[in-house]
């Protein structure tokens, strides 16, 4: 299932939020994980943050099996106000020129 996590942040934790996804990202890209797909963007000029997340096993996410990505959620939750956002599924309508 699909879900979309937003977030906002002051400049001092979009910094370290931003850090620990570069971190993140540079291990999945080095392990891998089967049944994962994940991605993170930032609102350019803000301190914004969205992601989509797609996993094939909900109950045995290999997210949680990394250290720098399974930290996020901490970092996140450092960060943000309201604490870390809670996941919310999304439905496709359409797309065009994405492999979703």
């Amino acid at each position: 299932m699909q879900r979309v996590i937003e977030f906002t942040t002051d400049t001092f934790g979009a910094e370290k939020i931003e850090s620990a996804l570069r971190a993140a990202f540079d291990v999945l890209a080095e392990e891998c994980p089967d049944g994962v797909r994940l991605a993170y963007w930032k609102v350019q000029g803000t301190s914004r943050f969205v992601a989509l997340i797609d996993l094939d096993d909900e109950r045995n996410n290999p997210l949680l099996s990394l250290d720098a990505t399974a930290a996020l959620p901490k970092v996140i939750r450092s960060h943000v106000e309201s604490g870390y956002p809670m996941p919310q599924p999304v439905e496709l309508i359409g797309s065009y020129g994405f492999a979703l």
